[in-house]
């Protein structure tokens, strides 16, 4: 790892594991080092100041083990999915194995069918609306804990987006809200990343991948989740998390968001296909953008087929500063979200609507 891939807090000694934690005085809640509430403003690098039309959605392919039927039908009861489907592909076929039988379409997100898990058709079994802590899972022997948001009016028989938010160092509730912007469209996942100052293992063969694994297998055996719509947030430690699982656990995600994100390892054999969505400050001296983003913004590009800003710049568009990169392949668009002043700020003016712009939107 390079030297100056990431910031460990100088009263925190490095851990074994490598835990690729964040500046403390920057990972707290808004506020800390950038202008709290402010707007997300700011300037982007990337070019030309006319809004693009969106660009087409694709309906992401999907995988399924020992499961049967074409998409579009409701599922045969005790049928078994993977966990996570593949999104490679248009199309596809084979339905989620579960009781009750959510039908493939009944998602709350853009365009495609839905793919139910096994959990459609289960009651709740909890409170609707608000962050519940889960029974906890033993990762490598240790006891982790996660929450879950279930939307207004959950339906048990709707196939719904889930979109984990991987937090900041400091503290399990240092997210990007993304329950301000989904409603009653999307679940919601959190846990508590155990390294040292409450961060991230961003190793690619860390324990927190592992986690990662654990939440998405238990969460769609119990609820309702379209499998083809899993989705991943992260801010600062949460960041280098999700641009692990981008690689490591590509396959199992449609798009992926981050603030302020740094690349840990090798990322030579990456998995999957998704789209992707960057925001980062120029000002930004706890993770530089140098730290890890202006990697993974080139391998993006590449692996989606964008054209490379050396040859058409990105277009701007709503929410500014945000500029999607053009030629991509459709459906899996890559968008840089430059701001200016903000520094290590979480930036929740901009980076929950942007997100869920994105997401809402395949």
């Amino acid at each position: 790892m390079a030297s100056n891939m990431h910031k460990l807090c100088s009263s925190v000694a490095v851990a074994a594991i490598i835990a690729l934690p964040l500046a403390c005085s920057s990972d707290d809640a808004p506020g800390g080092a950038g202008t709290s509430g402010s707007n997300s403003g700011g300037n982007s690098s990337a070019g030309v100041s006319t809004n693009p039309t969106a660009g087409a959605n694709t309906t992401a392919g999907v995988s399924s083990a020992g499961s049967t039927g074409t998409a579009g039908n409701n599922a045969t009861a005790g049928t078994t999915s993977n966990a996570g489907a593949s999104n490679g592909g248009n199309g596809g076929t084979g339905s989620g194995g579960m009781s009750g039988g959510a039908s493939a379409g009944s998602s709350s997100g853009g365009a495609g069918p839905a793919v139910a898990s096994p959990g459609c058709g289960m009651a709740a079994g909890q409170a609707l609306n608000s962050w519940v802590e889960q029974p906890k899972l033993n990762v490598a022997g240790t006891d982790r804990q996660w929450w879950v948001w279930l939307p207004t009016n959950y339906d048990p028989n709707k196939a719904y987006p889930l979109v984990f938010n991987f937090h900041g160092c400091s503290s399990s509730d240092n997210i990007v809200p993304m329950n301000k912007v989904t409603g009653d469209k999307a679940i919601l996942v959190r846990g508590t990343g155990i390294s040292p100052n409450v961060c991230w293992d961003a190793n690619a063969t860390g324990n927190d991948v592992k986690f990662f694994d654990q939440m998405l297998a238990d969460v769609i055996a119990k609820r309702c989740v379209d499998t083809t719509r899993v989705f991943a947030t992260g801010y600062s430690s949460g960041s280098w998390l999700v641009n692990t699982l981008d690689c490591e656990r590509g396959d199992k995600l449609r798009a992926t968001g981050s603030v302020s994100g740094g690349t840990y390892g090798s990322k030579a054999n990456c998995k999957g296909k998704y789209a992707r969505i960057f925001i980062h400050d120029q000002d930004d001296m706890d993770n530089k953008i140098s730290d890890g983003d202006d990697e993974e913004l080139p391998r993006l590009v590449t692996a989606n087929h964008c054209m490379p800003k050396s040859d058409t710049n990105p277009v701007m568009e709503a929410p500014t500063p945000c500029a999607r990169y053009q030629g991509c392949d459709a459906g899996y668009p890559v968008i840089w979200c430059q701001t200016q002043g903000k520094m290590h700020d979480r930036q929740d003016s901009l980076a929950p609507g942007a997100f869920w712009g994105l997401f809402s939107s395949l």
